[in-house]
């Protein structure tokens, strides 16, 4: 959504952290960034915001929905029209990779947490721009994932405390 801009994002109590985090994570020198909170807080906004900022600078930027990525490699799966290993690689060494809604959509059983830790520690080594949002508890994330999050030289992780936008659109 082009409209889901930095500037669009109507901040809330408990939204400004993330909105910070955000912004930071573009500028350097830490480069991932995961951010936690409920549903329908902003998260999905804020991600699209920091990737229309970076196509704003020149920057492609490889945007993705959790649910969407293990399909993908789900489907390639002894599939010998498509690889596997590419389409993992694309994800783990894409210069800057967006991922939105982590644990969505069933994709926080044994296979996601796998797909999650490979992307997340392949990234971390090569110091490559990531940005992650979930709506699950973070500690039920892999440990190997989280420690990496946790690195305060090199990540932020943020937890996005706004209440749900659809639900204040009603009141």
């Amino acid at each position: 959504n082009l409209n889901n801009t930095f500037e669009n994002f109507k901040p809330m109590p408990g939204t400004k952290e993330a909105l910070s985090a955000f912004k930071r994570v573009l500028t350097g020198p830490r480069f991932m960034l995961l951010c936690s909170g409920g549903v329908g807080n902003g998260k999905t906004h804020l991600c699209e915001a920091a990737a229309i900022e970076l196509y704003k600078r020149g920057k492609y930027t490889r945007v993705m929905r959790m649910p969407e990525m293990l399909s993908t490699l789900r489907s390639a799966i002894n599939n010998p029209e498509k690889s596997y290993d590419e389409i993992l690689g694309n994800y783990c060494y894409a210069e800057r990779l967006i991922v939105d809604d982590i644990g969505a959509g069933g994709s926080d059983n044994e296979f996601g947490d796998r797909i999650l830790e490979t992307i997340v520690i392949a990234r971390y080594g090569r110091q490559l721009l990531t940005i992650m949002t979930t709506n699950r508890e973070i500690n039920l994330l892999p440990e190997r994932v989280l420690s990496r999050f946790k690195d305060k030289t090199t990540s932020y992780l943020v937890v996005n405390e706004g209440k749900d936008y659809r639900e204040l659109k009603g009141n």
